[in-house]
């Protein structure tokens, strides 16, 4: 009964999360993996460096029966957080018993950042789940236990590179008399997918996109201690983990979460502390390397998403409480209500309220002769690349790049947009009018709030 019962939660939560899902991806990263579907080119960033080869074969194996990138990559994610449930499942039920197992899937489960990432197109929840197989294979008996464990870690590699201290701690973490065993089956399924993409990237090339990135990535767009340095990371990422992760927040409902999650970790010190297993040694190996690493490197301002491994392991914690007595299930029981509430609120205006990029793409699409437009912006106009207007729109840092590219065209577009990603506007002789200014609430979106729109009435193109 208790397995029938757990299949048809998950079969009924992968349900929710194909419902909810948004029908464009939430970011220009999310438009390269699209693209990647049909043109693997790292060099184009489809995807961007390193190149997530795992999670783009499990977009084209779903393309391949969908038809579509993007319901793939919806149907990926879905399956990997009903994956993820089934494994933290697993690994809670081995440690704390069956009740502490099912509010521990349920918390994770109905988080908002968990949601999101299982419920669109992006790499993460695909990593989630190779991580809950990393945990629930150290929870486990071998010889099962190994082999999740080197299965989770050798796919999660390549599932997602920038989680690779999460995978590495799990290996290091495994038993004596199985840590062989689960290394050389992690080393057997990065084997598995790392000799066909070297092979088809080619040493050389991959080599010189991967210091490209790199350096573009430590030193000018990632968004790394190097380039936004100071103690204010440490704000954003106690942001992405409680307010994006949990669904904290100034207003009511969110004060409510953080009340209930407070009480919550108070019993959950009590817990950990009266528990036989004294495993909290181990849970910071897993954590804390990570942590540090997302600190220092990774882009915390603007994409919360790299906090998901921190809140699902906050989340899980939580729940355990639920095993102490009635009044600790009833706080866990609440806690998992509101926040079941924030993330159907989070996920509701995330359907309805496209990315910037993507209005932008709907605006263009509206007018009355779009073919004779030209749009010019940065990340934003890559929204193009997935749609019929793909032509219409053009990379351009500056004012003079637009000029430059619009000499290159082989018939003048009627008017052009430029977006306030392009720089040099102040000082431009001919007028730039205001068009549209996009939005979406920054609960779904940390990125710049709006995206101004606006048409450079240039001399040579008016009529």
């Amino acid at each position: 009964m208790s397995r029938r019962l757990g299949l048809l939660a998950l079969a009924a939560y992968a349900a929710l999360l194909v419902a909810s899902a948004p029908a464009w991806p939430d970011d220009w990263d999310g438009v390269g993996f699209l693209e990647s579907v049909r043109d693997f080119d790292l060099a184009r960033f489809h995807p961007h460096p390193p190149g997530y080869p795992v999670y783009v074969a499990l977009l084209r194996l779903a393309s391949a029966v969908t038809r579509d990138p993007m319901r793939a990559a919806v149907v990926v994610a879905a399956a990997s957080g009903a994956t993820a449930a089934a494994f933290v499942w697993g690994a809670a039920r081995r440690v704390a018993g069956e009740r502490a197992a099912w509010t521990c899937a349920l918390l994770v489960g109905v988080s908002p950042l968990t949601w999101r990432a299982c419920s669109g197109v992006g790499s993460e929840g695909p990593a989630l789940a190779c991580a809950a197989a990393c945990v629930c294979g150290l929870a486990a008996e071998p010889p099962l236990g190994a082999l999740a464990l080197g299965l989770g870690a050798g796919l999660g590699l390549g599932v997602r590179l920038s989680w690779a201290p999460i995978y590495l701690a799990a290996l290091a973490l495994a038993p004596r008399g199985t840590r062989a065993r689960a290394w050389l089956t992690a080393s057997l399924a990065c084997a598995s997918w790392a000799a066909p993409f070297v092979a088809l990237v080619g040493p050389s090339k991959l080599w010189a996109l991967y210091a490209a990135h790199f350096a573009g990535h430590a030193s000018r767009w990632g968004g790394t201690v190097a380039t936004e340095p100071g103690g204010v990371r440490l704000v954003w990422l106690a942001r992405d983990v409680l307010v994006d992760g949990l669904g904290a927040g100034a207003d009511a409902l969110g004060l409510a979460i953080a009340a209930l999650a407070t009480v919550a970790a108070t019993q959950t010190v009590v817990v950990w502390r009266d528990a036989r297993w004294k495993g909290w040694p181990a849970a910071l190996v897993l954590v804390v390397p990570y942590m540090a690493w997302i600190g220092l490197g990774q882009n915390l301002r603007e994409q919360p998403r790299h906090a998901l491994p921190i809140a699902v392991a906050i989340a899980a914690s939580l729940a355990l409480p639920a095993i102490r007595s009635r009044r600790a299930m009833a706080v866990v029981g609440a806690l998992a209500l509101l926040v079941s509430l924030r993330t159907a609120l989070d996920a509701h205006a995330r359907r309805t309220v496209p990315p910037a990029g993507q209005q932008l793409v709907q605006l263009a699409r509206a007018q009355p002769s779009p073919e004779r437009l030209a749009v010019f912006g940065v990340s934003s106009v890559r929204f193009f690349e997935t749609s019929e207007l793909a032509s219409r729109a053009f990379a351009a840092g500056t004012l003079g790049d637009v000029q430059v590219r619009l000499t290159h065209l082989d018939v003048l577009p009627e008017r052009v947009w430029v977006t306030d990603e392009v720089d040099g506007r102040a000082a431009s002789p001919w007028p730039l009018i205001p068009v549209a200014t996009l939005c979406r609430p920054p609960r779904i979106d940390r990125r710049e709030p709006c995206l101004e729109v606006f048409e450079w009435r240039l001399p040579y193109l008016q009529r």
